[in-house]
């Protein structure tokens, strides 16, 4: 049995009709209204009529700017830097003065990173 690769996982259209996006609901704003909301949506790396869908649903609304995902990738770096400092420390199995700092340093930043990410997408709101 051939497994999809994990890229295309979800990303297909559903044959249940339940899931396809066939309906349209069609509502006025005033400019002001919809370039605020083409705004919102461009900074969030998202198209109007998601966010439009999200923000109806009541939905969570994600955070995929620029931004948020070098955050992410900054994350991930921190977490290999975390790797290696463990390994030197098993290999080595003496804590050094720089491992201690660095690590301190690292999980500084992740606290920081956290409560930036945390605010950004789930308590700002429309």
């Amino acid at each position: 049995m051939k497994l999809k690769p994990s890229a295309l996982q979800g990303r297909r259209k559903h044959n249940n009709s339940d899931e396809n996006l066939s309906e349209r609901i069609t509502f006025r704003l005033s400019p002001i209204e919809r370039k605020s909301l083409e705004e919102k949506a461009k900074e969030r790396g998202l198209k109007l009529s998601l966010l439009c869908r999200l923000i109806v649903m009541r939905r969570k609304i994600p955070d995929r700017s620029p931004q948020t995902l070098q955050w992410f990738r900054d994350l991930v770096g921190m977490q290999n830097n975390l790797n290696q400092i463990a390994h030197h420390l098993n290999i080595t199995k003496e804590s050094d003065q720089w491992a201690i700092e660095a690590i301190r340093f690292i999980a500084e930043e992740i606290k920081k990173a956290k409560t930036i990410l945390t605010v950004n997408n789930y308590e700002q709101s429309i």
